[in-house]
């Protein structure tokens, strides 16, 4: 199931992963948007309405966040007609986008050397196997009705 289609779902579906930032310029700019201040994200855990920042750790010079809420934060931040997990993906190095729910996962790097703090590889692949997994378990169940 595509990631688009999860942003239009009802926003009580849950969602969690991970944001990379080149740098606090970058992190400052979208989190403002939000009405969080850079103080307040170095502080820890920090609820926003619909989106929980976790953690917030710097890694070789980039901040990375660890979040949770709801599916459909990004769509009080996206430009009127824009998809609001590509936008986000334009403001970001890296994103983990997690809807356990839904067993759907977008992995996005801007760049092949973007590390994920939160997330190993192996746990990513992993869990995009186990998505696959219920996903392909899913339509044989549908097809076998017919």
């Amino acid at each position: 199931m595509p990631s688009r289609a999860v942003i239009s779902m009802s926003s009580e579906v849950e969602v969690e992963g991970e944001l990379v930032f080149e740098n606090e310029e970058q992190l400052r700019s979208l989190f403002e948007k939000l009405g969080a201040s850079l103080g307040e994200l170095k502080q820890g855990k920090l609820d926003l309405n619909g989106l929980k920042v976790e953690k917030l750790e710097v890694v070789d010079g980039r901040y990375h966040i660890k979040f949770r809420g709801k599916v459909d934060w990004p769509s009080k931040l996206a430009p009127q007609g824009k998809n609001p997990l590509d936008w986000l993906r334009s403001q970001v190095l890296g994103l983990v986008w997690d809807v356990g729910e839904l067993k759907t996962l977008e992995v996005y790097r801007s760049s092949s050397d973007v590390k994920f703090a939160f997330y190993s590889d192996e746990e990513l692949e992993r869990k995009k196997d186990e998505y696959n997994k219920w996903w392909m378990d899913s339509a044989s169940n549908i097809v076998g009705l017919f």
